[in-house]
């Protein structure tokens, strides 16, 4: 079977809310770990969750899974730091899942379609879109761009290299889930008016 591996960035600090946005519970359960159960669900390949200076406190969240939680010490750098210190654990893999940690609505059915369009289609890049409006996750074939990943830098994370390949996505329509995060106040009051119930996380 194909190695399919899966990334999940959360090494941020951001405190705007308060307190860490991931470790924000909805309906019970906290935003890091909805952002991660589906890939763990999906039975792909390993998966990698990137932290920062929370690394004990995302650990703590995701003991329950197996999954590998690593320590990006350049996070202050910006999100390409964690694709770069991902980059030993998926080296090996054909393909990986690029996701980030506060985009609690991805269900494992975007998963397994992004997976049948690439083995069917045999895009190197599988991005969904919603209302035309690019999302999460990404799904990458790994040898084409390995050593541009390596030596990105800054917060544009994989935008630069997506946009340098245009030619090799392949656009995946779903829902709303795959744009929605968690930034603002305003993002948990329309969380609140969906019917979740939510509480505060930790800080």
């Amino acid at each position: 079977m194909t190695k399919i591996c899966s990334v999940i960035l959360a090494a941020g600090s951001s405190r705007r809310l308060g307190f860490n946005k991931l470790t924000l519970k909805i309906d019970s359960e906290t935003v890091i770990l909805r952002s991660v159960r589906p890939f763990v669900d999906a039975h792909l390949g390993s998966v990698i969750v990137v932290a920062g200076p929370d690394l004990k406190l995302i650990a703590q969240e995701l003991n329950s899974l197996p999954v590998t939680v690593v320590y990006n010490e350049d996070h202050i750098t910006g999100m390409s730091s964690s694709i770069v210190a991902a980059l030993p654990w998926i080296r090996e893999a054909e393909a990986v899942f690029f996701h980030l940690g506060d985009k609690p609505f991805i269900g494992t059915g975007l998963l397994s379609e992004m997976v049948e369009a690439y083995r069917a289609e045999g895009a190197n890049i599988i991005l969904p879109v919603c209302r035309r409006e690019k999302g999460h996750p990404v799904l990458m074939r790994v040898a084409p761009y390995i050593e541009e990943m390596t030596g990105l830098h800054g917060d544009k994370g994989l935008r630069e290299v997506i946009e340098k390949h245009k030619e090799d996505v392949l656009f995946i329509e779903t829902d709303e889930g795959a744009l929605f995060d968690i930034d603002t106040a305003d993002d948990i009051r329309s969380l609140t008016e969906r019917g979740y119930t939510v509480e505060k996380g930790e800080s």
